[in-house]
């Protein structure tokens, strides 16, 4: 059995690891990456931070098209945002032809190392970290097929990943199925 598919959606909190884990795992599997983040402020013209002055639901309409874009694409990492899954709209079109993994790592290790300064929603109050977290496990764990825990160093992490799109989940036994 292989769960490999067309694309290969990573979703999670904001300084959980998705742009490095996508970057290393298309070199891997061979896929084009995209940063999510980095493909609005392309598409848009303009930075992160100066989407959000408009609102958030402004830049969540960026994002919905980005979405949109990327999911035309095929043999792809997508590095998701830690908000798309705000919008029902937005996992639905990631779902199609994607295998969708929570990369969760654990909030203590977020705080630790995250930089404030470059995410708008916490760029205010840094530890509303916890009030996101605790506003979106549930969706992340909703919207994905499979759980990776980031707990480890990178070449572990993306083995279990590996491990589960050869279809050879039985290896990692750290793992949780959706």
């Amino acid at each position: 059995m292989n769960n490999l598919k067309d694309k290969v959606v990573l979703i999670g909190m904001p300084g959980c690891g998705k742009s490095v884990i996508g970057e290393a795992l298309s070199k891997k599997l061979n896929y084009d990456f995209y940063d999510m983040d980095i493909y609005i402020e392309k598409i848009s013209g303009k930075q992160i931070p100066e989407l959000f002055l408009k609102g958030e639901g402004s830049f969540r309409d960026w994002e919905s098209k980005a979405c949109r874009e990327l999911c035309q694409k095929q043999r792809i990492v997508i590095a998701c945002g830690g908000g798309v899954i705000k919008r029902d709209e937005n996992i639905v079109m990631l779902q199609k032809d994607s295998i969708i993994i929570f990369i969760d790592r654990p909030i203590e290790e977020i705080v630790e190392d995250i930089d404030v300064a470059t995410r708008p929603l916490l760029k205010a109050e840094p530890h509303k970290i916890y009030d996101l977290y605790n506003e979106r496990i549930q969706l992340y764990e909703k919207a994905a097929h499979i759980s990776i825990k980031n707990d480890d160093d990178i070449e572990r992490v993306l083995n279990k990943i590996e491990c589960y799109l050869k279809g050879a989940a039985d290896e990692v036994n750290d793992y949780q199925w959706s």
